[in-house]
């Protein structure tokens, strides 16, 4: 009897743009087939938290209603990305006795269950928190066995204590309520909440990259998320509270024009590097009234665009420098985000 496929819906609501996905995922071989996508731009959202309720649950129901006409099926729940500067990680450990003589301590090795993985990874969420925070992923990144560290999964090892180091993020609980309530609006239910540089790593990093070690760095507009990966495992997450918007805000300043059109000379002349830069080429700015258009050199705007390219690069940097782990171990920096094109 063939098994019955099953859709699952993802949707990201970023600071300029929100996307909304729906995927059927293949029973029989697990791989996800793109039914349908909606992409709008996203209003009553600053920096990864809601301004205005209304708005964003405007914005979701747009997304959604564009990717369900696309699949030609309808949502009804969806998981949800979540950023922003309120997003905390710690690295922590946990340990529980594998098997345990009541006279003697620890008995005899056994073959390790999943069910042991399972209870010492939730020993590690005892850990104390504010009343308005919660857990949102504890993500393991080895296991040792009676003092053997580097295993991956130590499932059927044998074995008499079992230890884990795991990296945890937590939310704020009313960034999250919020953000319920502008889904409720929009008749959708949350499967659950998924830091947005976790799910950037599994879309852009292969397996091998995460086994060498990596920086990602993903540039968006209203903040720039930072993942720390090595041995396949996460050693740092961390936000930077600002973004891509504001070398727009850079253009429309020092050429005096709306944000509209300095988000669009961005995109089509931009360069983050002035020495990329063509010194001959040049692009107009229509002028009101009977003025003349103005021509810009793309040079000039490149030297506009650097010095906070170099800010975004450098934050993020100190950012990654927080993790447990020397970052000259990590062979690879990979840029990603609407910020980074």
């Amino acid at each position: 009897m063939k098994i019955r496929n099953h859709n699952i819906s993802a949707i990201d609501i970023g600071t300029a743009k929100t996307c909304a996905l729906i995927a059927e995922i293949d029973r029989e071989n697990k791989i996800p087939i793109i039914k349908g996508y909606g992409v709008v731009a996203t209003k009553g959202i600053k920096k990864g938290t809601v301004v205005n309720i209304e708005e964003v649950s405007e914005t979701i129901s747009k997304a959604s209603n564009i990717a369900e006409e696309m699949a030609g099926t309808s949502i009804s729940n969806c998981y949800v990305s979540i950023s922003g500067d309120h997003i905390r990680s710690i690295n922590t450990q946990g340990m529980i006795a594998i098997s345990r003589d009541t006279r003697t301590g620890l008995g005899e090795a056994r073959e390790i269950e999943q069910d042991d993985i399972d209870r010492v990874i939730e020993h590690t969420r005892a850990v104390p928190l504010p009343v308005d925070r919660q857990i949102l992923h504890v993500m393991p990144q080895e296991f040792i066995v009676d003092e053997q560290s580097g295993i991956r999964n130590p499932i059927n090892l044998l074995g008499r204590r079992l230890e884990v180091k795991v990296h945890l993020t937590t939310y704020s609980t009313t960034v999250a309520s919020n953000l319920l309530r502008c889904f409720k609006n929009a008749d959708l239910s949350i499967d659950g909440f998924v830091l947005q540089a976790f799910a950037s790593s599994y879309g852009v990093l292969t397996a091998n990259e995460k086994e060498y070690g990596a920086i990602l760095i993903d540039i968006g507009s209203g903040t720039i998320d930072v993942i720390v990966l090595r041995n396949s495992g996460i050693y740092h997450t961390g936000v930077v509270n600002f973004g891509a918007h504001l070398v727009t805000s850079d253009i429309a300043y020092m050429l005096r024009i709306p944000l509209e059109s300095a988000e669009i000379i961005k995109k089509s002349h931009g360069y983050a590097f002035a020495g990329m830069a063509d010194k001959e080429a040049f692009f107009k700015i229509e002028s009101s009234g009977n003025r003349p258009a103005r021509e810009i050199p793309i040079a000039r705007l490149a030297q506009y665009i650097e010095p906070r390219m170099e800010e975004f690069l450098r934050e993020a940097f100190m950012e990654a420098k927080k993790a447990d782990i020397p970052l000259s171990n990590i062979p690879l920096l990979v840029l990603t985000g609407g910020g980074s094109l």
